[in-house]
């Protein structure tokens, strides 16, 4: 990366000592931005560091827009210097007074063409002005209450759309044509859009770059490889991905544990890595990508890779496991989670007491998160943190199981089949359904959560997609989409992995939302014992 600094202010020393230096520099690079913030960040410590980025001086009308004029040339090559070409210029008469002195306009004509440009200049600078975007701090706790009313506003909505709709298909024929009368079902479906509208640009402003949360872990590992005598280099990308900010404040523990880990576990001393062919320098990589409504986090290392076998022997050690049990390589590895578990031989300042790896996981699980880890032996491991995107409001659709309402999130779902009693009993202990010629494994909602009643002749299978696989859910009846306020549950359910929350319906009663994600996984786990 070259740069040419062309200007420099140096920190002011004729302040207080309880004042901050600061230090201003005009960058011009080729580089990537991104690259820029991590350089600055890992210079300046726990100080601040502020990038802007500002246009390219306009050039000379009839340059040709990206040609240079001859005076820059000159300067860059270093065949005059800024003074001397400076001292040149001053000697140029405007081309004003040319034209005057060779008579081809009057003095009155060039002072009605200045005034012109200078009005123009003025209009300019004001049209800028009221176009530029202006910002001011607002209190996290303003935008939580802010969040809450709106979802409490949208319950209203939602209590106003299904009165609208009941009194529209019971009401006797007088009744209607009063309900058309004063127009009643304009005004819902446009209090409905106004408060959708509300309810995004709220939720959009809590939205946050994760790339702040990034940065601060460059002098982390800076410290570390100090520390473990070992070169480690942190590499970012996807900083401009944005999430919800009261997600972003509980990442950064979890994150910690998780580059402490590799940097401690993962990768390799210098000396190793080179006799393995690797460069002296290990790389932490973190990285954030948008997938579907939710944020997917990828912490990854290059370095030796979990220790399949002897994490499986301490598991058998600790009775975790029972001997002789086969598992898969995801099931062992996700074993690194659990309280107090850890393979190392020696407890260091950074690592060795088992305690950190389950604090990532409860962490991640309280955000309605989920964790996957995947490992290969000598090249690294990759740990993916999948979180939704807000904790506050999200798009559902609405289903019945016995009488009782379900929220499934719109996000994950894909389409709707529906299901005969006759086909569900040909695939009789095998819960598939066939979708345009692929066979999709189903869950049977029912049976799933214990409850009784006659099953419909027609029932709806539901088909999600989800990073564990692609599964459907069995339900009654689908009734469609519904804006969902998101509460948490309460301490006796909190540990229900079947639900992530509730909901307050239009008519008062209380839905729970379901996680598909873990779900998904609680049934493959079973199907696999």
């Amino acid at each position: 990366m070259t740069e040419s600094a062309r200007s420099l202010t140096p920190p002011s020393t004729g302040g207080t000592s309880g004042e901050a230096s600061s230090l201003e520099l005009l960058l011009r690079t080729t580089a990537d931005p991104a690259q820029v913030r991590d350089l600055l960040a890992s210079l300046v410590g726990d100080g601040q560091a502020t990038i802007e980025e500002v246009a390219e001086p306009a050039k000379e009308e009839g340059t040709g827009g990206g040609v240079q004029l001859l005076g820059q040339i000159l300067v860059e090559r270093g065949a005059v210097s800024p003074e001397a070409l400076n001292q040149e210029l001053a000697k140029q008469k405007p081309i004003g007074e040319r034209l005057v002195e060779q008579g081809l306009l009057s003095r009155d004509q060039v002072d009605d063409a200045l005034r012109e440009q200078r009005r123009q200049k003025e209009a300019a600078e004001r049209r800028v002005k009221s176009e530029a975007v202006t910002s001011i701090r607002v209190s996290s706790l303003k935008l939580d209450k802010l969040v809450n009313l709106i979802g409490e506003l949208v319950t209203v909505q939602e209590r106003l759309a299904q009165a609208t709709a009941t009194l529209r298909e019971t009401s006797p024929d007088r009744l209607a044509e009063v309900l058309q009368a004063f127009n009643l079902n304009a005004i819902s479906e446009e209090v409905s859009r106004l408060t959708n509208g509300l309810r995004d640009n709220a939720l959009s402003i809590r939205m946050l770059p994760i790339e702040a949360t990034f940065s601060k872990f460059k002098r982390l590992v800076h410290d570390l490889a100090v520390g473990l005598g070992k070169e480690i280099e942190l590499t970012t990308a996807g900083g401009e991905t944005e999430i919800d900010k009261t997600v972003i404040d509980k990442l950064d523990e979890p994150l910690m544990h998780l580059i402490r880990n590799s940097a401690d576990h993962g990768i390799e001393p210098p000396a190793v890595r080179e006799a393995a062919g690797k460069p002296r320098k290990g790389t932490i990589h973190l990285s954030a990508e948008h997938v579907g409504g939710h944020v997917v986090i990828h912490v990854r290392d290059d370095g030796g890779g979990l220790r399949r076998e002897a994490i499986l022997a301490k598991a058998i050690e600790r009775k975790l496991v029972p001997p002789g049990t086969e598992l898969s390589d995801k099931e062992i590895f996700s074993l690194i989670f659990l309280p107090g578990f850890s393979t190392a031989t020696q407890v260091t300042n950074v690592s060795g007491r088992g305690v950190g790896m389950d604090v990532v996981k409860k962490t991640i699980e309280d955000l309605r998160g989920t964790l996957d880890i995947a490992s290969v032996p000598g090249q690294g491991t990759q740990v993916d943190i999948t979180l939704p995107l807000t904790l506050a409001i999200i798009d559902g659709l609405l289903v019945t199981l016995a009488g009782q309402s379900f929220i499934l999130p719109l996000s994950v779902v894909e389409e709707c089949i529906q299901l005969r009693q006759t086909d569900h009993d040909t695939f009789t202990g095998k819960n598939l359904v066939e979708v345009r010629g692929q066979m999709v494994p189903f869950i049977p909602l029912r049976q799933r959560f214990g409850m009784a009643g006659d099953r419909p002749a027609i029932e709806q299978v539901v088909i999600c997609h989800t990073r564990e696989a692609r599964i459907g859910l069995l339900v009654d009846a689908v009734i469609g989409e519904h804006k969902t306020v998101i509460k948490p549950l309460g301490k006796m359910y909190r540990r229900v992995p079947e639900f992530s929350g509730a909901t307050i319906l239009g008519d008062g009663s209380i839905a729970l939302i379901i996680d598909v994600s873990r779900l998904t996984r609680q049934e493959q786990a079973e199907r696999l014992h």
